[in-house]
């Protein structure tokens, strides 16, 4: 089968949204590319939509990269335990 790389933004207005479409959407095998240049801050609901996508990526041996995230986002993901389970991409 084809991994498909999928690149998604995610912006404050929208992440916790994007971020739950796109676990629920998750195909197997998938490779998927979450860029967060445009966002300033990752919000508890984002965190938690962070988290249960990593879940899902797991149980589908699917790979998430993040791209652009800034220092205080990767702070908090470290604070919270979930760093390790993204990859990060410039």
């Amino acid at each position: 089968m084809t991994t498909v790389r999928e690149i998604l933004n995610v912006h404050d207005s929208n992440s916790a949204t994007v971020l739950h479409e796109t676990a629920n959407n998750l195909e197997r095998d998938a490779e998927l590319v979450l860029d967060f240049s445009a966002l300033r801050r990752l919000d508890s609901s984002a965190v938690r939509e962070l988290e249960i996508l990593a879940d899902i990526a797991d149980e589908r041996s699917a790979k998430l990269s993040l791209r652009g995230l800034n220092i205080d986002g990767y702070k908090t993901l470290k604070l919270m335990k979930l760093a390790h389970r993204f990859s990060f991409v410039d």
